[in-house]
């Protein structure tokens, strides 16, 4: 009972930053990240690893939201810049609008919303790769966040 309490509540504290952060539209975010926590620990518990499987899910529904986004555009008539469209249709989406500006920022760019994305998606390659990054990115989060939940269970206490 007391490590399922210590991971509740640590599930709590690192889901909370990313609730406020966004107000609502992240809160569906913190919750996905403490059920993917949860799910660490209660098959770390059961000694299962999906964490594989989870990272594949999360990456794949990104995957999703980076091809509409790009076809809704190319649809729209975005012609040569569809991909750009869609790839800040998708940061949009994805809630990342936030962290495009922080990295366009970085490299000296006062750009925000969608030209912070086209931005840092051009410095990184172009929508192609930036795509992946976003795929990847997603997976890797997942992938973290799931075994974060199983390293509380198999600390010692």
């Amino acid at each position: 009972m007391k490590k399922t309490f210590i991971v509740f509540v640590l599930c709590i504290l690192i889901s909370c930053p990313a609730a406020d952060a966004g107000g609502l539209s992240k809160a569906g975010d913190a919750a996905g990240h403490l059920y993917t926590a949860y799910s660490g620990y209660s098959d770390a518990a059961n000694g299962e690893d999906n964490s594989i499987e989870g990272a594949v899910q999360d990456g794949a529904a990104a995957g999703a939201v980076v091809v509409y986004g790009v076809g809704s555009a190319a649809v729209s008539g975005a012609g040569g810049l569809a991909g750009y469209a869609g790839v800040a249709s998708a940061v949009s989406s994805l809630g990342l609008g936030s962290v495009t500006t922080a990295a366009a920022s970085a490299m000296g760019s006062s750009a925000t919303g969608a030209a912070a994305t086209a931005v840092v998606t051009s410095a990184v390659g172009g929508p192609v790769v930036m795509g992946a990054i976003i795929i990847g990115g997603a997976a890797g989060i997942s992938y973290g966040v799931y075994k974060g939940g199983q390293a509380i269970w198999n600390y010692e206490w």
